[in-house]
């Protein structure tokens, strides 16, 4: 089979799931498959995939699918087409063998079903991204320099570290103009140009704990350690899912456990522990905690007009 075929079928899967029509002839450009090619795979490996309820469309001379049914499940394209490929080729083993494989990923799809599971919302990757963050992945692996746009900006930044944070995708970088570590939101950086030049990663203390930031709020300035007192009925889910790999929980009392966590900025915290109140109380820093109480004091009086 065409290995460039097996490539293309993923990403046909999540184009058709987002919504776009599939023109042979433009694709057999695209990817410089022959038109047949394309058609037979489509009709063997995607028609099958139940849940897609993909058919050609006469009147617009595309393939289509039902928008969104990716989110239906909780396999990607990728495990979608794996499990269709080998099934499709189970049967040259013979038909004993072929129904154990079709039963097998009949249970598996019916337990990654989303009538027994939620996903977790995230922001999406769609098809106009895709270019740019194999542009970033590359530049990160190489240290290579980017230009780019961010908020109506030219910019030149080393790319650190692409993270997912409360479900949105983000870019650490060093900013260049300001001589700082930077939270971009990754899918408002454009013009995004790798540059043939590297950069050595500045002597920085706050990149060596990227991987703790809680949030957005992350930013270059010095650690401030944060001490919690949290009920038992919420510690044990930070214990399950940690806000960050700083947080360090001991038991303090019967009902309570001592949480502490370092942080860059006040704000990296504060949605956590106003999301736990009451069963949350901050021992320290003193401005953390005056900042809670003047949240919750002044919230009777706000206003939104």
């Amino acid at each position: 089979m065409n290995k460039d075929m097996i490539d293309a079928l993923p990403r046909l899967l999540k184009r058709l799931s987002d919504g776009e029509g599939l023109n042979i002839p433009t694709l057999s450009q695209e990817f410089s498959i022959a038109d047949k090619t394309i058609q037979d795979n489509i009709k063997k490996h995607l028609v099958p995939i139940e849940i897609a309820e993909i058919r050609f469309d006469k009147s617009m001379q595309n393939w289509v699918a039902k928008r969104g049914f990716l989110s239906q499940t909780l396999l990607s394209e990728y495990e979608l087409i794996t499990m269709q490929l080998l099934e499709t080729h189970a049967s040259r083993y013979g038909r004993p063998f072929l129904l154990s494989t079709q039963r097998l990923f009949s249970r598996f799809k019916r337990r990654a079903s989303l009538t027994i599971f939620k996903k977790t919302k995230m922001e999406k990757i769609d098809r106009d991204d895709e270019g740019k963050l194999a542009i970033i992945k590359t530049a990160i692996t190489k240290k290579k320099i980017l230009h780019c746009r961010y908020n109506d900006r030219k910019r030149i930044i080393y790319p650190l570290k692409i993270v997912l944070l409360e479900g949105y995708w983000y870019l650490f970088l060093w900013d260049t103009e300001y001589d700082e570590v930077r939270t971009y939101h990754f899918k408002s950086i454009e013009a995004v140009d790798l540059q043939d030049e590297t950069f050595v990663t500045p002597e920085n203390k706050v990149i060596d704990h990227l991987d703790n930031a809680i949030n957005a709020y992350f930013k270059d300035a010095e650690l401030i350690p944060v001490r919690l007192l949290v009920h038992t009925k919420v510690s044990k889910y930070f214990k399950r899912q940690p806000l960050s790999g700083s947080q360090i929980i001991t038991p303090y009392d019967v009902n309570y456990d001592q949480l502490d966590i370092w942080i860059t900025d006040e704000r990296e915290i504060i949605p956590t522990i106003q999301q736990y109140l009451p069963y949350i109380k901050v021992e320290s820093p003193t401005s953390l905690h005056q900042t809670i109480e003047e949240n919750i004091k002044n919230y009777p009086e706000l206003d939104l007009s």
